[in-house]
């Protein structure tokens, strides 16, 4: 979209391709985002990946914003399917 602009893209130095993380790097990468995540089931995480981030970082932040509001509504201790299927449903239909 800023190339189509002239104005936009003429002050971009770099423009860099960002792709999909893969579902290993997801399970190295993950943990160590954020801290909601740092104790979370590895096949939890597998899940929100293949259900809602699709190896998105874009994604991921989302997602965690969520869980990060539902464990501070509910007061869970961590990530559970509960918790993961509840932020999905807020992420839309993109998701």
């Amino acid at each position: 979209m800023l190339r189509r602009e002239p104005m936009l893209s003429s002050r971009v130095f770099i423009w860099q391709h960002f792709t999909r993380l893969t579902p290993g790097e997801v399970l190295e990468a993950i943990p160590l985002f954020h801290p909601v995540w740092a104790g979370a089931d590895p096949d939890d995480i597998a899940f929100a990946d293949r259900h809602a981030a699709h190896g998105n970082f874009r994604a991921w932040a989302q997602l965690t914003a969520h869980i990060r509001l539902a464990l501070a509504r509910t007061g869970r201790p961590g990530v559970d399917r509960d918790l993961l299927r509840w932020a999905f449903s807020r992420l839309g239909p993109a998701a």
